[in-house]
């Protein structure tokens, strides 16, 4: 059986074919940002303990794929939304094949203030995902803001594109960090993500952003590796996979964050 499969996308839903914003009116500058839209992929991860990762560098540094690194390696952040009835959590945890999630995201080693954030809704139809993004201006400092101070001044700050998705995912639930590091083959063709020290804070039934008291994570290391959905890339990516010393599973960093 083959570790990936293909899917039918969602007709109300459908897979982007190719990143680009989308169309925007003809309205006089300046005009809002619109949302942006990354290429459609096959995603898999491996998720593993962290005694793991000299083994995981070791495998990408000889693996005959010639993996390269295509960006220095930096901290990931993350505040989740989900719906009033945890729909997005709920959907993974069932193994809903389409599924939607909803996070604002900034980079650098400071996980307080959010400064050149995105707010992507991340789409998942099957084993391909993509993601929608909507600029987000300002700061934000987490130990200053209650959850509903942030969500309104995220309703203020976000590109109006973007505001039908905070009509839906209404909570903030879950803060999280790690460190990535990025590669691809030579061409491009396929993609691979080392995330390690990964941490979580449960914002469930807080007033206030929790920012003191993690989680305890399972798997604090996760290989992820994405290729392009079409035949070729397919067949590279399993057999990238078929090399790898550990199996393919399912795993969310966001489901991980919330129910341990």
């Amino acid at each position: 059986m083959d570790i990936l499969q293909t899917i039918t996308p969602n007709p109300q839903s459908p897979i982007p074919n190719s990143q680009s914003p989308v169309p925007n009116s003809q309205s006089p500058v300046p005009t809002p940002q619109p949302l942006t839209c990354t290429p459609p992929r096959y995603e898999v991860k491996i998720p593993l303990p962290a005694y793991w990762q000299a083994e995981v560098e070791a495998w990408v540094r000889l693996h005959p794929a010639q993996w390269r690194m295509t960006y220095p390696p930096r901290q990931v952040n993350n505040v989740y939304l989900d719906t009033a009835y945890y729909e997005g959590l709920n959907a993974n945890l069932s193994g809903v094949g389409e599924r939607d999630k909803l996070r604002l995201r900034w980079y650098g080693a400071d996980n307080v203030h959010i400064v050149g954030g995105n707010l992507e809704l991340k789409r998942k139809r099957g084993m391909v995902g993509w993601k929608e993004i909507g600029t987000v201006t300002g700061v934000f400092d987490l130990e200053e803001l209650t959850w509903p101070a942030f969500v309104h001044a995220l309703r203020a700050a976000v590109t109006p594109a973007a505001l039908p998705w905070l009509d839906t995912f209404v909570i903030p639930t879950l803060i999280n960090h790690y460190w990535r590091a990025y590669y691809a083959t030579p061409d491009g063709a396929l993609r691979l993500t080392i995330d390690t020290a990964l941490r979580a804070y449960d914002q469930r039934a807080m007033t206030r952003p929790n920012l003191t008291r993690p989680a305890f994570m399972a798997a604090p290391l996760v290989v992820e590796l994405k290729a392009s959905p079409n035949d070729a890339d397919y067949r590279r990516l399993s057999d990238a996979l078929a090399r790898f010393p550990a199996p393919v599973d399912r795993f969310s960093k966001y489901v991980q964050g919330v129910m341990i």
